[in-house]
């Protein structure tokens, strides 16, 4: 009979235990979370905050929380695992009555992008895990995360240089009144420019060299096809967030340069999902803020081939430089570049992968310059 009691008593409590737990586990808890920076740069640490607070005299033995984040971010030491392209983090509480936490959990961030907190699932028990409650939270906490700065010198290689060319040392027009130094003989030199003195020094042709006055707009192309025929998905997509520092990189060199810069790329916006906008050129201050949000949002995915955005943007545009960044160069994109550098414009070739087409295009209105990322 006592036997009989007993399991009728302990059956009573855990109904009761169940019923509370199911009917106030999460009753007045709030809870919150965000990411503490809006914008930052890759590689620098971001903080994501979490607000739990227990309004009520029921005490809570453990609450779960759980959210994903992109597995581009890393935090050492974590209870955290990776799930295809997320990072999935749990964080465990312990709250008395009317108690408040606020934990602010460290991430690197290893990767530019647009990243999104959007569903947050909360989950309360018992001390014997016989009876749960959760609840889905669902936040629009947005972060930008702005591609790091390179150091061109280091990673653009011009095919061939006497005196170090650099990549936005010359723009638009020469001045033959500011003399800068000699470099060695190239074939679409002319005669006129021959240094006879350093000639007979150096024993092979050389010519003068001269600074280049900036008088016009530059715009920075980012080619998104790593090959040819892509239509849409990217295959190599490591070499692409390459070309998107290097863009970064070259848009900084030239407002630094006082110069005028744009960007515009065959890319979608991740946050919108349309086709990424045109930035025309300019040289304010939040340009270069401007320009790095443009990378920041790049989707890598291309949703036209590169030919068609390149004619659109010179015959739209009145731009006297044209900066392209790009794995190869197809038949069409070698005629429109000898087409316009014919009529005067200015390009300079980055190429993230060897292509002797690209190459054969150097002349005196066409630079090429090979991009080769160094493996630490």
């Amino acid at each position: 009979m006592e036997t009989f009691w007993l399991f009728l008593i302990c059956s009573l409590l855990f109904a009761l235990n169940f019923f509370v737990t199911k009917r106030f586990g999460l009753k007045n808890v709030e809870y919150e979370i965000y990411f503490e920076e809006e914008k930052s740069i890759e590689g620098q640490e971001i903080h994501i905050v979490e607000r739990i607070y227990n309004g009520k005299i029921l005490p809570l033995p453990w609450v779960k929380s759980e959210f994903e984040i992109s597995s581009s971010f890393f935090m050492e030491n974590s209870k955290n695992y990776v799930v295809g392209d997320k990072l999935r983090y749990i964080s465990i509480f312990f709250l008395l009555p009317y108690q408040q936490i606020v934990r602010r959990h460290k991430f690197v961030a290893t990767k530019r992008g647009f990243y999104k907190l959007d569903k947050i699932y909360l989950v309360t028990g018992d001390l014997f895990g016989l009876a749960t409650a959760d609840r889905c939270y669902y936040v629009n906490d947005t972060l930008t995360i702005y591609p790091a700065f390179l150091d061109l010198q280091k990673y653009l290689l011009p095919r061939s240089s006497f005196s170090g060319e650099t990549i936005v040392k010359r723009h638009y027009y020469e001045d033959i009144f500011h003399f800068a130094g000699i470099r060695e003989y190239q074939s679409y030199d002319a005669f006129n420019r021959i240094n006879w003195n350093a000639t007979a020094k150096y024993n092979t042709l050389m010519v003068n060299k001269y600074e280049y006055t900036s008088s016009g707009d530059a715009i920075i192309l980012l080619n998104l096809q790593s090959s040819e025929y892509e239509r849409k998905e990217v295959f190599n997509k490591n070499v692409i967030e390459f070309g998107i520092k290097i863009a970064a990189s070259l848009a900084n060199e030239c407002l630094k340069a006082s110069t005028p810069v744009g960007f515009a790329c065959n890319s979608f916006d991740e946050e919108t999902g349309q086709p990424l906008e045109i930035l025309l050129p300019s040289q304010d201050a939040n340009q270069l803020v401007k320009v790095c949000e443009a990378l920041a949002h790049i989707k890598i995915q291309v949703n036209q081939y590169f030919e068609v955005l390149l004619y659109d943007v010179l015959r739209a545009y009145n731009f006297r430089e044209l900066f392209i960044i790009t794995c190869f160069v197809n038949k069409e994109m070698e005629e429109c570049i000898r087409l316009y550098s014919s009529l005067g414009i200015k390009f300079t070739l980055i190429m993230l992968e060897y292509d002797p087409r690209a190459f054969d295009l150097e002349s005196e209105n066409v630079r090429v310059f090979l991009a080769k990322e160094i493996v630490k």
